[in-house]
């Protein structure tokens, strides 16, 4: 049997299952259901490993248990189904890169800035922020010479403006790497 023809089983299993809903809320499930078993396949895939629709399946259990677990939600308010290993995994994946990403993003952007801010301090005339003639350009630069028909925006206001930003900047990183550990955990 094919792995499409494997999950098209399963999600008819479902919506047997799910009969007791309207036809609107199941149709929903079986989507909801449906979208995430592609996921982890495509996952799956992308790690390289062999494709297994029999365990992502497994992983979601008996079409049974899962149906009375969503019509609990639906009808009577009980918090959505979670804990399915495949959907668990697709979300770890997600939420790791995401993690890594946010901390070299924030924690390199906060860096600049203290940087910027450090050199404003010790090099006063080579660090600054310069706004062309018209206005029409913005340019942050280390350089000897200040740029030409241009005025410097900040002046020495860019040390606390660069050291504060990149402070908040560094410690907003942090919290918000604190709340993605707790969803991967």
């Amino acid at each position: 049997m094919s792995e499409r023809e494997l999950i098209n089983q399963y999600l008819k299993s479902l919506s047997i299952y799910l009969s007791r809903l309207d036809k609107n809320d199941a149709n929903d499930v079986i989507r909801e259901i449906e979208s995430h078993l592609y996921d982890a396949l495509e996952l799956q895939q992308q790690q390289g490993k062999p494709s297994s629709a029999q365990a992502i399946l497994d992983g979601f259990g008996d079409p049974r248990l899962l149906a009375q677990q969503y019509i609990e939600h639906v009808v009577n308010g009980a918090p959505p189904p979670e804990g399915f290993n495949a959907i668990q995994t697709v979300k770890r994946g997600v939420t790791k890169s995401l993690f890594y990403s946010m901390a070299f993003v924030g924690y390199g952007i906060s860096l600049f800035l203290i940087v910027v801010g450090l050199c404003k301090l010790v090099m006063p005339e080579a660090v600054g922020v310069w706004s062309a003639s018209q206005g029409n350009s913005i340019t942050i630069t280390f350089s000897e010479h200040s740029i030409p028909q241009s005025g410097e925006i900040f002046g020495y206001w860019l040390i606390p403006i660069a050291l504060l930003s990149g402070g908040f900047i560094a410690r907003l990183t942090t919290k918000i790497l604190a709340a993605l550990k707790r969803i991967i955990a």
